[in-house]
């Protein structure tokens, strides 16, 4: 089984929305489960819009989480998908830990940027890898970002635009590639999963 952690000790980063948007890419073809340990709950409300029941969803607190990636392994799950609160280090140490990669994402101004720096330090020796998210259309602002990751040493899986069909899908309790299948947003996450299976 396939655990993907999304780690930013950052607010407003785009954990959420891109847990939920590869997620639900991922599960068109594989049993896949989300595991929201944040309190604010953003996957968590995400998940109870949903119609469609094919993501199976876990509350969490970091003490249970080893056990419950271990159930669902033993589960057949093909992957599961850790979303983790800002300012936790606990939480996110523990997700890290138990992740086959730790995925990170990052908007491309200055603030971010430093901010991330903590992120890439919790990392360790784990597998991690950025995402620049957010990227405005008609701008270059991602390339002083994407050279900023390529010099911390972490691995860079593509940018993500701001995009409004991020914010109609999660309103529907969608993912962009269930929601508009040939957008750009789609197609944005479907070029980023790939780009995670050929790390792993």
């Amino acid at each position: 089984m396939l655990v993907l952690a999304f780690v930013s000790q950052k607010g407003g980063a785009g954990k959420s929305t891109l847990a939920a948007n590869l997620t639900a890419y991922a599960a068109s073809d594989s049993k896949a489960a989300i595991i929201d340990l944040d309190p604010q709950a953003s996957i968590s409300s995400w998940h109870s819009l949903r119609e469609s029941d094919h993501i199976t969803l876990l509350t969490s607190h970091p003490p249970l989480l080893s056990k419950q990636i271990d159930k669902l392994a033993a589960d057949g799950y093909d992957l599961c998908v850790i979303d983790t609160p800002p300012h936790n280090s606990t939480a996110a140490a523990t997700a890290i830990k138990e992740a086959d990669l730790t995925v990170i994402p990052v908007r491309p101004s200055g603030f971010d940027l430093v901010a991330v720096q903590a992120t890439f330090n919790l990392l360790g020796e784990n597998l991690g890898a950025v995402i620049v998210n957010a990227v405005p259309s008609g701008t270059a602002v991602q390339e002083p970002a994407i050279e900023f990751v390529k010099e911390s040493g972490v691995r860079l899986l593509g940018t993500v635009g701001q995009r409004i069909a991020f914010q109609h899908a999660s309103n529907s309790g969608l993912g962009a590639t269930e929601y508009e299948a040939g957008g750009k947003a789609a197609s944005e996450i479907k070029k980023i999963w790939k780009a995670i299976e050929s790390i792993l």
